[in-house]
């Protein structure tokens, strides 16, 4: 048995060529040949290009049975315009070489190739700005390699801001019936980047023909027969960065450098790469350590059809919709508003399960609006109370000089607002005005409860005041002067919501509300001048500080909102006018003032006088601020001891 496999070995080292020098020059024509059983290529003497020399046998031919066996009608290079090429661009300016016969770069090697085992190598120069620039490319075919290896190294002969190396090939892929020199160009393979490998794929045997190069400084492209260095680095052909194109065009590798020094050495490192398939001539390449042999991959090379198709995709089977509505608010401190949007996300489904990115469109749905600004309401609603706590010593529709009088009110007011609110104000109070042993003064002491209830659209608030005040008041034949000291603790309440909206799941209803607290201070005073007894004008003013604390709303967390605290210092200035008129038991009077804080107040009242101890009155009042209408009656008696 041993003898019979030494024979075997024997023999397969005898009769196998792939044992074989793959490199060879042609005696006649000089140029050089690569071949072994999968690849037969010519190296084009003066060129240093593949090819050997325009249109002359061979050019460029694969054999995907490992046989050896190369049918000239199947050369991806010979037919048409032989065009394979590489380009150096030093800053702007390009040189270029080309199977066709184009010679920028002149070759320097005596004979213009240098024969080595699997190897053949070329060198040249030229001048750039007067300095000599040298390049070498070796042609590497490894005895059992289904692809090319070449190595290319560049010799700065000066300074350059910018270098690119460039490596074109125009492949006619024709190895079966359909095939033509139209192939389809496809950048990138499965898990191969698109910058690192081009394949061209004939259109009907789907046969590859790829550059490949693991360098981390490449970009691969396809274009319509560009020769520039810088001319491989996007899909120029469609011009829209597709990774695919069919068409007679070129398929090349780009390679780029910034700040050369004279001296440099840059290499670059690269392969032709054949398949019957692209996985094929993919999965050779990367076993076989082609075009510098670095791992590039970002994952498993897996067989993912032809070029083509991995680089299309899937198709699209169908598509899926989802929707969701948002509800966002905003507020201006006045009007809150809700404008809910409608987002409808649709993707497409491909063959392969997957699906596609979401494309959001949006449309908006009736919004609804509420008032927010209840305790600005009630800020203002407590302000007119205060001014209608002021004691008036005309209230009984004179004032009678004995020993103290007790006046006993009830009110009710309403009121109305220009931004729709209306409100109902009811109270009672008592007031005592007593002598003092100090002739014509006299002490006031008052105590009041008013509760006032707002009311808007799905709203409502109260404003709940306890007041008291103490004062003096003095009196002479021609004048009346009333001072007064003032404190009211109020407390706040208020709930709202948002009309009805069948789209909006929480409107038609109180969804928020909130309670605080705040107090009033200040000071008042008025003087009247009986100037007939018909006649009184008055001036007065008041000053002091309305205080109200800060609360956050319960309820709804997307409506919820903080009602900031409020310190305001008020004053202001008033005068005005009282007329009077009396008829038996009968006192008839009316009363018109303005503030500079332009408050209007016109006031008109009956005194009833009973008897000496006592009377009654019925006073109506219209009040105007800003906006708000204010009407309001007071019922009061009056006992005299």
């Amino acid at each position: 048995m041993r003898r019979i496999l030494c024979a075997i070995i024997g023999v397969c080292f005898l009769t196998s060529p792939a044992w074989a020098d793959t490199s060879s020059i042609d005696g006649t024509s000089g140029m050089g040949v690569l071949e072994n059983d999968y690849v037969k290529a010519g190296v084009n003497k003066n060129t240093g290009t593949l090819g050997s020399g325009g249109n002359a046998s061979p050019g460029l031919l694969f054999d995907s049975s490992g046989t050896g066996t190369f049918n000239t009608s199947y050369d991806y290079l010979t037919p048409g315009s032989p065009f394979d090429g590489f380009s150096v661009k030093i800053d702007d300016t390009n040189y270029t070489n080309n199977n066709t016969g184009t010679t920028n770069i002149t070759g320097t090697i005596t004979g213009g190739l240098t024969d080595g085992t699997d190897t053949l190598t070329w060198s040249g120069e030229w001048l750039h700005g007067g300095a000599t620039w040298g390049i070498s490319n070796q042609y590497t075919l490894g005895t059992t390699n289904p692809f090319i290896d070449i190595t290319t190294t560049i010799t700065a002969g000066s300074d350059a801001s910018t270098l690119y190396f460039g490596r074109f090939i125009d492949p006619d892929a024709r190895a079966a019936d359909g095939d033509s020199s139209s192939t389809d160009n496809v950048l990138g393979y499965g898990s191969i980047p698109a910058e690192n490998v081009v394949f061209s794929e004939a259109l009907s045997s789907r046969y590859a023909l790829g550059l490949y190069s693991t360098d981390s400084n490449v970009d691969a492209g396809i274009s319509g027969w560009s020769q520039e260095a810088d001319g491989y680095t996007e899909n120029a052909v469609n011009g829209d960065g597709s990774l695919t194109n069919t068409g007679d065009n070129t398929i090349g590798l780009t390679w780029a450098w910034t700040g050369v020094s004279t001296g440099d050495i840059v290499t670059v490192n690269y392969s032709y790469i054949f398949g019957p398939s692209a996985f094929d001539a993919a999965t050779d390449a990367v076993d076989g350590g082609a075009g510098g042999g670095a791992d590039i991959l970002t994952g498993e090379l897996t067989d993912v059809g032809s070029a083509t198709d991995a680089a299309s995709g899937p198709t699209i089977t169908g598509s899926t919709t989802s929707t969701l509505t948002s509800f966002p608010v905003t507020d201006d401190g006045e009007v809150q508003t809700i404008a809910p949007v409608v987002y409808t996300g649709t993707a497409d489904i491909y063959s392969d399960g997957t699906t596609g990115d979401v494309t959001t469109t949006t449309s908006s749905l009736p919004q609804v609006t509420a008032r927010v600004d209840q305790y600005t309401v009630m800020d203002e609603t407590s302000e007119y109370v205060n001014r209608t706590m002021m004691f008036d010593p005309f209230r009984g529709g004179g004032f009678e000089d004995n020993f103290g009088k007790l006046f006993i009110n009830g009110t009710y007011g309403k009121m109305s607002t220009d931004n729709g609110y209306d409100a109902k104000t009811g109270g009672v109070g008592v007031t005592g005005v007593i002598n003092t042993p100090v002739d014509n003064l006299k002490l006031i002491i008052s105590v009041n409860k008013v509760v006032s209830e707002i009311t808007g659209e799905y709203s409502s608030s109260e404003v709940d005041k306890k007041q008291g005040s103490v004062g003096f008041m003095v009196e002479t034949d021609k004048v009346i002067g009333v001072v007064s000291g003032n404190y009211s603790k109020n407390n706040y309440s208020t709930q709202r919501g948002f009309p009805l909206v069948s789209h909006i799941p929480y409107s038609g209803r109180i969804i928020n509300g909130s309670e605080t607290t705040g107090k009033d201070m200040w000071g008042s005073g008025r003087v009247y001048y009986k100037a007939s007894e018909n006649f009184v004008p008055f001036i007065g003013g008041a000053y002091g500080k309305s205080q109200r604390d800060g609360v956050e709303e319960q309820g709804l967390t997307l409506t919820k909102r903080t009602i900031a605290e409020s310190d305001e210092t008020f004053k202001y200035a008033e005068g005005g006018v009282r007329l009077m008129y009396s008829i038996s038991d009968f006192d008839l009077f009316g009363q018109v003032g303005y503030s500079t804080d332009k408050w209007i107040t016109a006031d008109a009242g009956v005194t009833y006088n009973v008897s000496e101890y006592g009377s009654i009155n019925v006073t109506g009042s219209k009040i105007k601020h800003d906006g708000t209408d204010i009407n309001k009656i007071m019922l009061r008696g009056n006992i005299k001891f």
